[in-house]
């Protein structure tokens, strides 16, 4: 059975530089397609699972970043997945009309605000305060 701990608060994780945080949405980018082009061959119809194991791995050798940061990294740029995904308003703030990509205020804001790490049992997720990030791309 799985146990909050009652009062607990979640963890906090401190900010990355906007443009190593912009280099590992790349990374990322590109992992993910190459999953949803494994997908289409194997005509699987199941999401394509995240290997966290390769994307870590992949962080680290490919940006030369220590463990904590690597971490960091991780954690980021799922939780900036999952805030896109289930946030469409935010999602629609957060793209630059022109590339199509995050805007310059999405990467700093995902880079600079705090996240919050949430921990429920053995599990944990990352999130970012939705207010928060709201309030740093309209700014």
């Amino acid at each position: 059975m799985d146990a909050v701990i009652p009062g607990q608060e979640p963890r906090r994780v401190g900010p990355v530089a906007p443009d190593l945080l912009a280099s590992a949405l790349f990374l990322f980018s590109e992992y993910l397609r190459e999953l949803e082009a494994e997908q289409v061959e194997e005509e699987d119809e199941e999401p394509p699972e995240i290997d966290t194991r390769a994307v870590l791995d992949l962080l680290a050798e490919e940006l030369g970043t220590d463990v904590p940061t690597t971490l960091n990294l991780f954690m980021r740029l799922t939780a900036l997945q999952r805030l896109m995904a289930t946030s469409p308003a935010i999602g629609r703030l957060a793209v630059d009309d022109e590339t199509g990509g995050l805007s310059e205020n999405a990467i700093v804001a995902a880079a600079r605000l705090d996240l919050y790490v949430h921990r429920i049992g053995n599990e944990g997720r990352a999130e970012f305060n939705v207010r928060e990030f709201r309030e740093a791309l309209e700014a």
